[in-house]
């Protein structure tokens, strides 16, 4: 759960990291971007997002347009409409690291799944803590292939 936080924390911070200009229409209220998804490719090895361009009317947001992000870590390139932008290779190893947890924690949820770990929330078999306790353990031996 931890990492799932750090995660979160990390793509808000890449999402505004890119400044992009959006002028509201007159009377329209202040502009107001929101995250709309996060893809990781792992074929491609790119990361990918996109934002919500709108404005907040009767407390809710209303979205107007989208923009889609990508970085590429492998190429340390960050790339936004037709405008590509290099950073450091420490970032991008940064980024790398952070894309492999994530992809880590997918593996291992579904090894999670399919050795039946946890409690059936669906009513279909009685909650049984004692048999299926709530753990993320991988059993040992269980190959993960990330690429």
């Amino acid at each position: 759960m931890r990492i799932a936080a750090i995660l979160l924390v990390f793509m808000g911070a890449v999402c505004v990291a890119q400044r992009h200009e959006f002028k509201p229409q007159p009377d329209a209220g202040p502009a107001v971007k929101q995250l709309e998804s996060v893809t990781w490719d792992l074929k491609t090895h790119k990361l990918s997002w996109v934002v919500q361009n709108g404005k907040m009317a009767n407390g809710r947001f209303e979205s107007q347009s989208s923009d889609k992000y990508e970085i590429s870590p492998n190429d340390a390139v960050m790339a936004f409409s037709d405008q590509r932008r290099g950073f450091s290779p420490q970032e991008a190893a940064g980024v790398q690291k952070l894309l492999d947890t994530l992809s880590l924690y997918c593996a291992e949820s579904v090894i999670w799944w399919d050795h039946g770990d946890g409690v059936k929330l669906d009513g279909s078999e009685e909650k049984d803590t004692e048999r299926n306790p709530p753990k993320r353990r991988i059993p040992a031996g269980v190959p993960i292939a990330l690429r």
